[in-house]
């Protein structure tokens, strides 16, 4: 798939969801999908965190949460080594509340594992 160039502006927001899975799926020849990278391409917003909600631990029951931040970047993995698909990746873009936010999406194939 093809970089995605992403902008919110006050307000927007992304729902939890997951990234595995393909993109096409209509093309019989997409490879699944196994990480994303998240590039921030700016800061200086309110709000417009990302979070995966799912990622709880004894400190807290909130999730982890990645403040945007210019050059920066979250990879993160959608599927387990084993190659199910990691409920822990459920990732949401918190609602941009000042200013603007712009960041590249990028989706890294599995070139072994077809529909």
């Amino acid at each position: 798939e093809s970089l995605q160039l992403v902008h919110y502006e006050d307000g927007q927001t992304y729902t939890a969801h997951h990234d595995y899975g393909f993109g096409d799926i209509e093309d019989e020849e997409q490879e699944e999908r196994y990480a994303t990278l998240l590039l921030y391409l700016n800061e200086g917003m309110t709000g417009g965190e990302t979070c995966f909600p799912r990622w709880e631990n004894a400190d807290t029951s909130d999730g982890l949460c990645a403040t945007p931040k210019k050059g920066k970047a979250v990879l993160f993995f959608s599927l387990l080594p084993d190659g199910n698909m990691d409920d822990l990746s459920q990732h949401a873009a918190e609602p941009v509340t000042d200013g603007q936010k712009w960041l590249i999406n990028m989706w890294l194939h599995d070139p072994w594992f077809k529909q």
